[in-house]
């Protein structure tokens, strides 16, 4: 591994077993950061954003030396101790004049969150305040900006929403599939149901669920989804992100990996060589992800082929053992018919200097001249 530097010491305060040891893994390989997270104490709890088959699709197509880096923190409790207790990948980047960093995001993680070792103690030094500090002291920054931050990580407290600095951001849905001891309760409700019924007269037109086993057929199944959504969007125009060939290249590399660890989850609707629906979740262990979807030829619309593959999608994650299914970024009415519950995200923004915290002020006057405008539109029927 190419560590950035020798480790270095993190010192909270004057009691020394609260100091916290940390290294940098500079431009990590796949094997590397495979090797970095095999090495958590016990299993890593992430996100499925977080993985390394996430972080190295991201590097590879989104990333460019030089310009925006991405490297991944390694933090212990002790000097020269090869089982972290967590792993914070972090991207540096410009925008504008501006020097920023982030976490592996860009538009392309519906969830940003730290790796944690399921089989660490918790340490002398709250996780979050070892992560502000370690962020406070970063040099050659101006902003510190990392949106889409959840609570929590499964059932671990996430250290980077709760830091002083974060504002809150938005709301996304959760399904829990175990809640309460009943792994039934959510089946129950009239959707599951009206899409049961919807799944029996597709099957009758001999249409079957199928799951993507290779990547070559997770590559196929998702080139069909971007030519789909593509006419889709166009019919009603709309831009589809998928036509931005960074974000095309990102899923493809992701797609394409040879790992039976890789997070890119495809299952669709299909009938002979004709792909009705398509759905993309990027999956762990703990949790499955809706990322992208979409809907074929417009015969099928009426057995409402998106939402029984929805239904049918969070049937195979509880199926997998998967913990919660969460339905990505926006608060679409569908989405909330299948009886997720809100979860709070937040957004940190820690301004390292002052051209950070001028920036910041420059971003308040301009949302508040913003929402200014919107008050006087209201009040005066003008039109925008």
């Amino acid at each position: 591994m190419v560590w950035l530097g020798s480790e270095q010491r993190l010192s909270l305060d004057k009691d020394p077993r609260s100091s916290i040891f940390f290294r940098a893994l500079e431009a990590p390989t796949l094997r590397e950061m495979r090797g970095l997270w095999e090495s958590l104490r016990g299993k890593s709890v992430s996100t499925p954003f977080q993985t390394p088959e996430f972080l190295f699709a991201f590097q590879d197509t989104q990333c460019n030396p030089g310009e925006t880096d991405l490297s991944v923190i390694s933090f212990s409790d002790r000097e020269g101790c090869d089982a972290p207790f967590m792993l914070l990948p972090l991207v540096r980047y410009r925008r504008g004049p501006l020097r920023v960093v982030g976490l592996a995001d860009f538009g392309l993680a519906d969830q940003n969150a730290p790796v944690l070792a399921a089989g660490m103690p918790a340490p002398p030094t709250p996780l979050a305040e070892a992560v502000g500090a370690y962020l406070a002291g970063l040099d050659g920054v101006d902003l510190v900006d990392m949106p889409k931050l959840h609570s929590h990580i499964g059932e671990r407290n996430n250290p980077l929403f709760s830091q002083p600095d974060t504002i809150s951001e938005s709301n996304t849905l959760r399904l829990e599939l175990a809640a309460g001891g009943d792994t039934s309760a959510w089946r129950r409700k009239s959707i599951y149901k009206k899409a049961r019924s919807k799944f029996r007269r597709l099957t009758e037109e001999g249409v079957r669920l199928v799951e993507a086993a290779t990547p070559a057929e997770r590559l196929a199944l998702f080139r069909t989804l971007a030519e789909q959504r593509n006419d889709r969007f166009s019919q009603l125009g709309r831009e589809d992100s998928l036509t931005r060939q960074e974000r095309l290249n990102f899923y493809e590399c992701l797609a394409a990996l040879e790992t039976s660890e890789c997070p890119f989850t495809v299952l669709a609707l299909e009938r002979g060589d004709e792909i009705v629906a398509t759905l993309v979740l990027l999956k762990n262990d703990l949790q499955a992800t809706a990322v992208l979807v979409s809907i074929g030829d417009a015969r099928w619309h009426g057995y409402s082929p998106g939402m029984v593959l929805f239904a049918k999608a969070i049937e195979w994650a509880s199926e997998n053992g998967v913990r919660w299914f969460s339905f990505g970024t926006g608060q679409q009415d569908y989405k909330q018919r299948f009886g997720g519950q809100p979860q709070e995200t937040r957004r940190l923004l820690m301004p390292l200097n002052s051209r950070g915290r001028l920036f910041l002020r420059a971003r308040e006057a301009h949302r508040t001249a913003q929402e200014l405008l919107q008050i006087a539109i209201g009040k005066n029927g003008l039109r925008t």
